[in-house]
């Protein structure tokens, strides 16, 4: 397989001891995340999670507008609501480890634009096909609903 197109994505993380904030260093922004007070960080920044939930919905946006260009749709705005079911058995030390803890996302868009149902069907096709973030999720069992449509 050709590697033609291997980008490397790097990051560098601080933690010092409790509570929970981690600074991502080496970065040209300030980034950092925590976990809520409730459970025992600082609230001042996103969980981990978070920020894994809002990659999933910015790859998608950004594959979106790819696509839509590829198929020459006019598409003015795209609305994505995700929500992701995580089983925390692993990561709580109830369990082993923790595969197959994603469990499902349930991921809906709604396109502003002028195109028709077919054109946003084929759109949310193609780009839930080549999402890498969602193929990540779709390949350790997660259930993926997605439903893409028309404002």
């Amino acid at each position: 397989m050709e590697n033609s197109h291997l980008e490397t994505f790097k990051a560098k993380a601080q933690g010092n001891g409790w509570p929970t904030k981690v600074d991502i260093t080496d970065t040209e922004w300030k980034l950092q995340s925590d976990e809520p007070i409730e459970d025992g960080g600082s609230n001042s920044g996103p969980n981990p999670m978070q920020y894994f939930t809002t990659s999933l919905a910015g790859c998608q946006n950004e594959q979106a507008q790819v696509v839509a260009e590829e198929l020459s749709l006019k598409i003015e705005q795209i609305n994505i609501n995700i929500e992701i079911d995580l089983d925390l058995s692993g990561f709580m030390g109830i369990s082993d480890n923790s595969d197959g803890s994603y469990k499902n996302v349930r991921l809906d868009a709604v396109v502003l634009g002028e195109v028709t149902d077919e054109q946003i069907t084929s759109l949310g096709q193609k780009v839930d096909a080549r999402c890498p973030i969602l193929a990540l999720l779709r390949s350790s069992g997660c259930v993926i609903e997605s439903n893409w449509s028309k404002k």
